[in-house]
């Protein structure tokens, strides 16, 4: 098959001019609504609001200067910035705006008693004087209920009356100032070390977070402060280390990456830099939490995904007993080892007194700021499970946000992340449950939903399929009672659903990450290590090898790929990259309606939830083909502009019969 360069798409040469948009229906009147009825229940929730926070205000009268921070129920679709100009003309500011801008927008008010806000509420439901059909858009009002605040791993797990570590982020102020003033009463008011404690503090364009050393007691009283949008136990990574293979080295050839290959940044849990099949692609190392001193991986899990950004699919190179590296590897460590003593398990734990959002944003900004280093992609293969979308939260939370901040920040770089993972027999009791509800388990189980960060919008998040059918061979011919959950380029079982934020499609692609294998010995559902794949082990003294399975190494072996294109198209920026992973990528499993108990006629738009745009493919997404051209532009469209491409079909593609399609993909991003 004949393989082409990319060609550029031609930029039309004549005059055109965008039709502006008129100015838009203004804001519907809901049914039923009697204004005087909503005047009067409006006015009782604003007053209740105002006189809860006169409460809040009087209870930290004399230490803490607070904010009236409350919620606005929007019932209709608005434009955020005229909605904004309007309550601002109030006294009332954003803080965030609900998702498909519908629901609970959270503001802060100037105006302690609402009194401009009554004042205009009072016009509207008397058909007197200015209409102001804003209020049409309004339903109620409302404070933050306090159970709210609080994220499950804090209601799953309470403080207690000795000090311990939680984050808490605060509602991030139109003037930063009155964040950080609110921030040194905080200290003033708890100035007892013992039992109150902010080790770490950062503050960005998005979001205000905290990590605090507190006692229950305290907590108790802070959380009714208005400033506080949410607290939470620090996150808590969810991976463990699994079993190994022997493998004879020296019989392999390992190689150095490419002269102009560019570098790979992994954020984890360190690397081993003398692993023999990474000694010689890594560019450098550096740790960023305080709990080891050492750079190297105690862990596992950052050698296992260092090794599938650097190889792809490391059973492959075992085969052809050749190790070439794609690209540099560079490691930022921001966990390390926590062995249980009674049972000798070790865990991956974060620095206690610092926040995983500030590792995450001097790790980048380390790495990145180097441009010897040349990183054109970060991996990040993590999440916290206590954080699942549209279940424990329905707004961008801080690490998903600082992601999309860098990746902002660094237009030429991608950025890859994990859906997470969900292993079906933490909800389900039996083997027969999981087989009868995979796959529906991912539309109708909030459990299976994306965690953070994976929801970021800028970065791509990277969901499993499994591969080839296969058992861990025995000798007692056991094959015969493995129950294999998923066929062959099916959804792995224990992958993470969208959609993500806005409907936005998350995860956007799918790697090979394993299967789900389940034996049932004695009552207890085990996995079988067939449904695993091969990875590097950090234990080099003993096996190199191991095996495991997880979104983490579906997302490395994306980072991998993109790799190779940055190294194809060393000055294209990330949107490129990103845009040819997409356009090469396809489905290698296309399901009917019963797969996922479809709708009719609605099988794609469900696989979409599950496994995105599907399988991308190298030579996809960097060749044309006889049948297949790819055309691109990259440049910059401004404000109430547009641009028109002139595309020149060729005639067969009217005069023969077959299917035919022309994709576009789009990237934009604000300036």
């Amino acid at each position: 098959m004949n393989t082409y360069d990319h060609l550029p798409l031609p930029i039309y040469q004549g005059d055109v001019h965008r039709q502006p948009r008129g100015g838009g229906g203004g804001y519907n009147l809901p049914e039923g609504r009697n204004k005087s009825t909503f005047l009067q229940e409006t006015i009782q929730k604003a007053d209740a609001i105002a006189s809860s926070f006169q409460i809040v205000k009087s209870k930290f009268s004399g230490n803490i200067n607070p904010s009236l921070i409350y919620e606005i129920e929007v019932n209709q679709g608005v434009s955020p910035n005229n909605f904004e100009t309007i309550l601002s003309s109030m006294g009332i500011h954003v803080l965030s705006v609900a998702e498909n801008k519908k629901g609970y927008w959270v503001v802060f008010s100037d105006d302690e008693n609402l009194n401009q806000f009554k004042q205009k509420l009072n016009t509207y439901a008397s058909e007197q004087g200015p209409k102001y059909d804003f209020f049409n858009a309004i339903n109620s009002l409302r404070d933050i209920p306090r159970e709210e605040k609080i994220g499950k791993g804090l209601q799953d797990n309470p403080l207690g009356d000795s000090p311990d570590f939680i984050d808490i982020e605060l509602w991030r102020m139109v003037d930063q100032r009155r964040n950080e003033e609110f921030i040194k009463e905080l200290k003033l008011a708890y100035s007892n070390s013992n039992e109150f404690r902010i080790t770490d503090t950062l503050i960005t364009k998005s979001f205000v977070l905290l990590r605090v050393q507190l006692t229950y007691a305290i907590f108790d009283e802070i959380i009714d402060l208005k400033e506080i949008a949410r607290a939470d136990r620090p996150s808590i990574p969810t991976f463990n280390p699994f079993e190994y293979r022997d493998i004879d080295v020296p019989k392999l050839t390992i190689n150095l990456p490419g002269e102009n290959a560019t570098g790979i940044l992994i954020i984890d849990s360190g690397i081993i830099s003398n692993h023999p099949m990474l000694e010689k692609c890594v560019g450098s190392e550096e740790n960023f939490q305080s709990g080891e001193q050492q750079t190297q991986d105690t862990v596992g899990h950052g050698t296992s995904v260092a090794g599938c950004a650097a190889y792809g699919d490391i059973e492959k190179c075992i085969e052809a007993k050749t190790f070439t590296p794609s690209n540099w590897i560079f490691s930022a460590k921001v966990m390390y080892a926590e062995k249980n003593e009674i049972n000798g398990t070790v865990h991956a734990v974060y620095d206690q007194e610092k926040l995983v959002e500030h590792q995450f944003k001097d790790a980048v900004e380390s790495f990145l700021s180097n441009p010897e280093y040349h990183v054109r992609v970060v991996n990040i293969s993590l999440g916290n499970s206590n954080e699942v979308w549209h279940k424990n939260f329905e707004r961008q939370l801080p690490l998903a946000a600082m992601i999309d901040e860098l990746a902002y920040t660094y237009p030429s770089v991608t950025f890859i992340v994990s859906a997470g993972n969900q292993h079906p027999y933490n909800i389900y009791s039996s083997i027969q449950e999981i087989i009868d509800n995979y796959p529906k388990y991912f539309l109708e189980k909030p459990e299976f939903k994306i965690i953070n960060p994976a929801s970021s919008a800028l970065a791509l998040t990277i969901g499993s399929i499994a591969g080839a059918e296969r058992v861990k061979q025995t000798n007692y011919g056991e094959e015969q009672i493995r129950s294999l959950i998923a066929k062959e380029n099916q959804p792995s079982p224990f992958t993470r659903s969208g959609f993500g934020i806005n409907g936005m499609v998350k995860p956007e692609l799918v790697e090979y990450g394993g299967n789900t294998i389940l034996i049932n010995n004695h009552g207890r559902i085990q996995d079988d290590a067939g449904g695993k794949i091969a990875l590097l082990n950090n234990q080099t003294t003993e096996n190199i090898i191991r095996f495991d399975f997880g979104t983490s190494f579906s997302a490395s072996k994306v980072a991998h790929l993109a790799g190779l294109i940055a190294n194809k198209f060393p000055q294209k920026s990330a949107n490129f990259v990103n845009n040819m992973l997409l356009v090469g990528a396809d489905y290698p499993f296309f399901p009917d309606d019963s797969f996922y108990g479809s709708k009719q006629g609605k099988a794609l738009e469900d696989h979409m939830a599950v496994c995105g745009y599907g399988l991308s493919d190298y030579d996809r997404a960097v060749s044309s083909l006889d049948k297949r051209a790819v055309l691109f532009d990259e440049g910059q469209l401004g404000l109430n502009k547009v641009k028109v491409y002139s595309l020149q079909l060729p005639e067969i593609f009217f005069t023969e019969r077959g299917r035919k399609r022309i994709v576009v993909v789009l990237t934009l991003m604000d300036s």
